[in-house]
């Protein structure tokens, strides 16, 4: 749809192809990388620094502790944020979720409480 009258205001305008130069591309992806070798510096840098403020000894006494050693009479929870309410909770829900022999002479059967409805519901607990 050309309008004659269109062409006659806007002849000297023309259409460019849409090509990006590449040497910009270039000057751009370098400068990326150069801006972020420079944030990385400082970075590393201002590391350096405040573990030297934390620790001017530049000593890691923690680095040959070896592996965490299991204590049974300890119960350690690393990075939890539960409390000794929902460990507990947590415990006593286990114990119900599996099969366990009860009773001093070991005659009767703990079950998880789903197979125990499945078994009350189907005639076979009884």
């Amino acid at each position: 749809m050309s309008h004659p009258e269109h062409e006659k205001r806007h002849g000297i305008v023309r259409q460019e192809e849409d090509v990006l130069p590449p040497r910009l591309i270039m000057y751009a992806v370098l400068g990326s990388i150069a801006f972020a070798l420079v944030l990385t510096g400082v970075s590393y840098v201002l590391q350096r620094y405040r573990e030297a403020e934390l620790r001017p000894s530049g000593v890691y006494p923690e680095e040959h502790l070896g592996p965490i050693k299991e204590r049974s009479n300890v119960h350690e929870e690393l990075f939890s944020n539960l409390g000794r309410g929902q460990i507990v909770h947590l415990t006593k829900r286990q114990s119900i979720e599996r099969f366990e022999w009860v009773g001093e002479d070991r005659s009767k059967v703990q079950v998880p409480i789903d197979v125990a409805m499945d078994l009350v519901v189907s005639g076979a607990g009884r």
